[in-house]
């Protein structure tokens, strides 16, 4: 795994004043992180605020953390340096399912600690439990056979909401980690790795089911059978979506219809 060096050092320097009062990280189950090697987190996505508590909890164990980001980010002035400083791995959603996790993979090989939230974007069920995971995490597990530790997390939704634009910056915010045992996929690993579609499925759900369980261990309750589809266009998210759309639409018939310059309405 990758220490603590150079930009992510500076980083680190810059965040301490401002992260060590604001958040205050609980974690319980840290016996299960490797001592050494790389390895994949897999976590619960809440917040917006979610991979900076991350990496500043990991920060503080002398360890960077890598996380994707969409390729486009990197060719934004000034904050394209400094995710690339920090070592973020450009993904590329034009090339092909298999190409588009290679990055991935090779830093995974090469002894990298990364993290991905495999629902993909902030959660969708209406009661904040996990939602169904895309199978980027299980693919990368099946074709390098890292070690995979399930991270359940809860407190990151009452720092910044799914849906609000405001972040509460009072001092001595509470965000509690449970690190699970590493999930058992041993037996699914063979030859073909990520081409087994199911091993691909049944790997995905065993790491939805790892996380899943932390999460009603850290809440004190049952998740619900059912695991939330992320494209029912029912609860919170899709009321959100609908008030977005709402103003996008009375914007346009303000500008009487008329689309923006440089293209789109």
């Amino acid at each position: 795994m990758a220490p603590v060096t150079g930009f992510y050092r500076f980083a680190q320097t810059v965040l301490t004043p401002i992260m060590a009062p604001w958040v205050r990280i609980e974690a319980t189950g840290e016996e299960h992180l490797p001592a050494d090697g790389g390895f994949l987190l897999v976590a619960n996505h809440l917040s917006n605020v979610d991979p900076l508590c991350l990496c500043w909890y990991f920060m503080g164990r002398g360890t960077a953390v890598r996380f994707l980001a969409k390729k486009s980010m990197f060719a934004v002035p000034v904050f394209g340096r400094v995710i690339a400083g920090m070592g973020l791995i450009p993904v590329d959603r034009d090339v092909s399912p298999g190409a588009v996790l290679e990055p991935t993979r090779r830093a995974l090989r090469a002894g990298e600690v990364v993290g991905i939230y495999p629902e993909g974007t902030l959660t969708r069920e209406p009661d904040e439990w996990p939602m169904a995971f895309k199978s980027g995490a299980a693919r990368l597990a099946l074709d390098t056979g890292v070690p995979v530790i399930p991270l359940s997390q809860w407190g990151a939704q009452d720092i910044q909401g799914r849906y609000d634009s405001t972040i509460d910056l009072r001092p001595g915010r509470r965000i509690r980690y449970r690190f699970g045992a590493p999930v058992d996929l041993s037996d699914l690993m063979g030859e073909q790795g990520s081409s087994d579609r199911k091993a691909v499925a049944e790997a995905t759900a065993r790491l939805h089911a790892a996380v899943t369980s932390g999460v009603e261990e850290l809440r004190g309750r049952k998740a619900p059978d059912r695991v939330w589809d992320p494209q029912t266009k029912e609860g919170p998210w899709w009321e959100y979506e609908q008030r977005i759309a709402a103003k996008k639409a009375a914007k346009r018939a303000r500008r009487g219809g008329r689309p923006r310059p440089g293209g789109g309405r």
